[in-house]
């Protein structure tokens, strides 16, 4: 291989996503919430088509933000959603819609606390049975056998934590952001932090004048957990729950470079397998499927030119020495991130 020039340097990053997520909403169920539910479970596709297509296994759970009527339940027939779920779309609608007679007193953060508190409880005896049926394995599909015997409901060992609150109001829970920050980075147990990731669709931050209330602690909590927050105000969900789906199932947006760039010089590709579908594309600048020819469908020669800037382009932040792809441009399932650059100050 014939030695790269001075200075420059060719970094390779590829995309892939957590085998298991559990996801958990908490949806106000006070009384003007209920065109935003409507809202929420006529755009559940848009959130759930990047799972299926990654085939990740996952459980979708409903909680409201009445901490008084329904304190720790999951709401909804059944309460826990899962890929073989008959009719998923129209479960998932169902249990969306949580009604309005709530209180208005809306406590997410406290709620999520709750419904994650008993769940260790009730998962607690899964939980044991397995450690223990793992205990006498020493291949992995002897520890797949196990799972499969004592399968945990929710809060499943190995699976990332994504929780979602959905509100038109500020929280207003009982303790500080970071004391429930640290409870929900320790819901899978002490040493999993940094499996959990919370978003939300709130109130805007300033307010916006479509009648919600600023959501500033739950936009805070996004931020400490790498979350994404989107507005309540929007008309149409889809877009919001697009980017909530990607960072559920683990989808990179940033990829730190080995060495700090010079800007002048990046060059970005993204290379895509030959069957990728076209709306999978459709933000790149342009795609060359030269190298597709006579190829099989998985092998990665749909080459993507991303767009630089913009809502659905890269850019790049050199404090953090870092690629960062914004809206729908981030690379999706499979693909390769090929970043070609010089170092700063090598020329």
């Amino acid at each position: 291989m014939p030695a790269l020039p001075p200075g420059l340097r060719v970094d390779t990053y590829t995309q892939r996503s957590a085998s298991k997520v559990d996801v958990l909403w908490v949806v106000d169920d006070s009384g003007s919430m209920a065109p935003r539910q409507e809202n929420l479970a006529r755009n559940f596709q848009a959130f759930i088509a990047l799972f299926r297509q990654g085939s990740t296994d996952f459980r979708l759970a409903v909680a409201t933000t009445d901490i008084f009527a329904r304190p720790g339940e999951l709401v909804g027939t059944p309460a826990l959603l899962a890929p073989d779920t008959p009719d998923l779309e129209g479960a998932f609608a169902r249990n969306v819609r949580v009604g309005t007679l709530g209180s208005a007193y809306e406590a997410g953060l406290e709620a999520a606390r709750l419904v994650l508190e008993r769940q260790a409880e009730e998962g607690a005896p899964w939980r044991e049975a397995l450690v223990a049926c793992e205990a006498g394995c020493d291949t992995e599909a002897c520890r797949e056998d196990c799972a499969e015997r004592h399968p945990v409901p929710f809060l499943r060992p190995g699976a990332l934590l994504y929780l979602v609150f959905v509100t038109d109001e500020e929280d207003r829970s009982p303790y500080e952001l970071r004391a429930y920050w640290r409870a929900f980075e320790q819901a899978q147990g002490i040493g999993n932090d940094g499996t959990v990731v919370a978003s939300a669709i709130i109130g805007d931050v300033p307010a916006n004048g479509c009648g919600a209330t600023p959501g500033q602690r739950y936009a805070e909590l996004a931020r400490l957990t790498g979350g994404e927050v989107g507005s309540i105000c929007d008309a149409e969900f889809a877009d919001t729950l697009r980017a909530l789906a990607t960072s559920a199932v683990g989808l990179r947006r940033t990829f730190v470079l080995s060495h700090a760039a010079d800007p002048a010089t990046l060059e970005v590709r993204v290379h895509h397998p030959c069957g990728v579908a076209a709306e999978a594309v459709a933000q790149c600048e342009s795609v060359d499927r030269t190298a597709c020819a006579g190829q099989p469908a998985e092998t990665l020669g749909a080459v993507c030119t991303p767009r630089e800037q913009g809502p659905d382009g890269w850019r790049y932040e050199p404090e953090r020495k870092a690629l960062f792809f914004a809206g729908r441009s981030v690379p999706g399932l499979g693909a390769r991130v090929e970043v070609r650059y010089f170092e700063e100050g090598s020329r």
